[in-house]
């Protein structure tokens, strides 16, 4: 895989999904956005709009059928209790099981995985005694949801960003696989874009946790 894939987009409304729609037709993609229903995506002759419900993979699977890589950018916008990536996991999963589609890229968190990688401070401070705590709901969820990925049969790439912005792009960023960036604070979402596009390129990232930074 390389120029001119074949990408089924979920979240493609999303503050990530969005950038990352616009990147890959930019790059010459032909993508796939699926949305739940009305929608002010442009037209453009590489894109088509399939308005389904993500969580039920009976509605999906024409979606992802025949794509050379499935990009899945949902995530929670509650702050409280739930199971929103959990749901999209398992459902794009088994649509996904059903075809032919075989690579999948999952957008999860750096934030619940303290470890190799992290500065002493955020590794036994930052992480288990804030972030776990003010973003528990969202952090047990984005778990849950890499675990039905990593139990899948899937050629599947786990993506732990650091906290997202809406700054403009580095034109780079920093990666580790299976191992913390350290002092991977932030990046822009953006930059979290054409990583994505990237990795969804990339079969040495299968089977993968990578972290940004």
């Amino acid at each position: 895989m390389g120029s001119d894939m074949q990408l089924t987009l979920f979240g493609a409304t999303g503050n990530t999904g969005s950038r990352t729609l616009a990147q890959a037709l930019a790059a010459g993609h032909q993508v796939t956005a699926v949305v739940r229903g009305a929608h002010t995506l442009s037209e453009h002759p590489r894109l088509r709009v399939i308005v389904a419900d993500p969580m039920d993979p009976a509605q999906i699977t024409a979606a992802v059928d025949g794509a050379d890589a499935v990009l899945d950018t949902i995530g929670a916008r509650e702050s409280g209790p739930t199971s929103v990536c959990t749901d999209a996991a398992l459902s794009i999963t088994k649509a996904m099981t059903s075809t032919d589609a075989r690579r999948l890229v999952l957008i999860s968190n750096s934030a619940g995985v303290a470890g190799p990688g992290d500065d002493w401070s955020t590794r036994f401070v930052v992480k288990p005694l804030i972030l776990r705590r003010l973003l528990r709901h969202s952090l047990t969820d984005m778990a849950a949801a890499e675990r039905v990925v990593r139990d899948s049969a899937l050629d599947w790439t786990i993506v732990r960003a650091p906290q997202l912005t809406d700054n403009r792009a580095k034109g780079s960023y920093r990666k580790a696989v299976d191992r913390n960036v350290t002092f991977g604070i932030r990046m822009s979402r953006e930059d979290l874009a054409t990583c994505l596009l990237d990795l969804a390129a990339d079969p040495a990232s299968i089977g993968k946790h990578i972290h940004l930074g």
